[in-house]
């Protein structure tokens, strides 16, 4: 009777130390936004303009942008084999869209995605939380320009009336290898200062 007593003195002691103590329970990592722990495959970060900072993946071609494109790099790849891309473009937004907006806008950018690639499929558009704030992240899949389909993961960051859009693509058949490196990319931009680039 003594040991039955003490198990469940034991017991009860326990459940009121967990509940005065809560572990702090890990949810699932988001797998498109957020650092690596130790990114070994990403360069310190770049300063663009003195707006913002990103870290890009390394010993990957940056090219100059053109009108609402600021930058894109390319992953260097053999002869007529397609790799990775991620472009950080711009828009001028007439109002700020304020976090309260950004879940009905998530179907508004979608539909607008979704009539641009007619030959795209299987998208999806989510409301997720950023260092910047809500941001709306849409992917889907379209076809290859070499063979098969490319994955499209598209973060739409909104700040102030600066809508920036970081595109980032990859074979589909390799998606899972180039997630993690996506992922940190989205996650590292950084503004230096508020607004767009001058």
């Amino acid at each position: 009777m003594n040991r039955t007593l003490a198990r469940f003195a034991l017991f009860a002691l326990a459940c009121l130390i967990s509940l005065a103590h809560p572990v702090a329970q890990q949810g699932a990592a988001d797998p498109w936004y957020g650092r690596q722990a130790k990114p070994q495959n990403m360069d310190p970060p770049k300063e663009f303009t003195g707006v913002f900072r990103i870290e890009l993946p390394k010993n990957w071609q940056l090219a100059p942008g053109h009108t609402g494109t600021i930058f894109s790099v390319v992953e260097k790849t053999k002869k007529w084999e397609t790799g990775g891309l991620i472009s950080l473009e711009y828009q001028r937004l007439q109002i700020p869209l304020d976090p309260p907006m950004i879940a009905g806008a998530v179907t508004r950018q979608l539909t607008e995605v979704q009539n641009r690639e007619l030959s795209g499929k299987q998208f999806s558009g989510v409301a997720k939380s950023g260092s910047l704030g809500p941001f709306i992240f849409i992917q889907y899949d379209r076809p290859s320009v070499s063979r098969g389909d490319d994955h499209v993961a598209q973060y739409e960051m909104p700040v102030g009336t600066t809508m920036y859009r970081l595109i980032c693509i990859a074979p589909k058949a390799q998606i899972e290898s180039y997630r993690p490196m996506f992922a940190h990319v989205a996650a590292s931009f950084t503004l230096m200062k508020p607004g767009g680039p001058s």
